[in-house]
């Protein structure tokens, strides 16, 4: 297959640029995982939302008035390593994995710890690579040498990398995730992640398998 070089070049920028801006909203999201089902009714229902992100789990409750709120988070928080929260009656309370898994010796917060672990470290590696391909693709659109001295070996990691060091971390996350009574799905986070780990790989087939014209 082949495209002009100048198309594929801009191609491939705007596919690194959304490559880089998914994969930072995923990684920084709390919604990896979400109710769904009857959990989620049910939930809604009293009220209630939780989630949970790569290193924390939170969950967010009206308490009815203020102060009972501000009671319930001074009393979160001197009672454990939880944060809390309040707008106005809504609380909102969030403790990461590692914390309970120290505290409680919880193995299924373990898990969800190492797996957190795992998916941060290959998110982040995916977005370091995608914002060097970006920077080597668009910089010189705009007369930048910059990036010039970079080795064209690298070039090829940071395109192979991106997509790929995603995967390797949402594999590794999903791997450790623990069976659990609540009916849990991918979340909004989750699914900007996928999407970033998606367009990454497919920028790298296209800088592969893509043919530039004069």
């Amino acid at each position: 297959m082949e495209m002009d070089g100048n198309t594929k070049n801009m191609a491939l920028t705007g596919m690194a640029a959304l490559c880089l801006i998914l994969g930072i909203l995923g990684a920084l999201g709390n919604t990896w995982l979400v109710p769904t089902g009857d959990d989620a009714e049910a939930m809604e229902e009293m009220d209630m939302d939780m989630g949970y992100g790569l290193t924390t789990a939170w969950s967010t409750m009206d308490m009815g008035d203020s102060d009972t709120c501000d009671a319930m988070a001074d009393m979160m928080t001197e009672d454990s390593e939880a944060e809390a929260e309040c707008d106005g009656s809504e609380i909102t309370i969030s403790q990461s994995f590692s914390d309970i898994c120290d505290e409680e010796d919880d193995e299924d917060s373990c898990d969800m710890a190492t797996g957190g672990m795992i998916g941060t470290i290959g998110m982040w590696a995916g977005i370091l690579c995608a914002l060097v391909l970006t920077l080597s693709l668009a910089l010189p659109m705009a007369g930048v040498d910059a990036m010039d001295q970079l080795p064209d070996v690298a070039k090829k990691v940071a395109t192979w990398g991106a997509g790929a060091a995603m995967l390797v971390g949402m594999l590794g996350w999903y791997i450790m995730i623990p069976e659990s009574d609540t009916e849990t799905g991918l979340g909004m986070s989750g699914w900007m992640a996928g999407a970033a780990m998606t367009i990454g790989l497919g920028a790298a087939a296209m800088d592969q398998f893509v043919e530039s014209t004069e």
